[in-house]
């Protein structure tokens, strides 16, 4: 997939995330949300938790500890962020849901 064809994914089907990193402002720009659930994988039920997946020129910065707010719902990164495929243009990081 190619830089253009991954802005207009996430153009129609993204949402508005903020991000805010530990020593920094934050940055708006559309990206995928996953809620907890289920995948069927090889025959296994595996659970899945809160993602956010992105164009890696979205959130240049991403580490763990790092605040995301979807939806009006603040989130922390769990982890530093891991390539989401082959070909490096996007990242996805597993989020903590953060409860006032």
């Amino acid at each position: 997939m190619e830089l253009d064809d991954i802005d207009l994914l996430y153009a129609d089907f993204g949402v508005d995330v903020t991000h805010t990193p530990a020593g920094g402002g934050p940055t708006t720009a559309k990206a995928m949300f996953d809620r907890p659930g289920a995948v069927l994988v090889g025959g296994e039920m595996l659970a899945t938790d809160y993602s956010v997946r992105f164009p890696v020129t979205a959130f240049q910065t991403v580490r763990r500890g790092d605040a995301f707010v979807i939806g009006g719902t603040t989130y922390l990164a769990r982890e530093n962020p891991q390539p989401a495929d082959i070909d490096g243009l996007e990242s996805i990081v597993p989020l903590a849901r953060v409860i006032a």
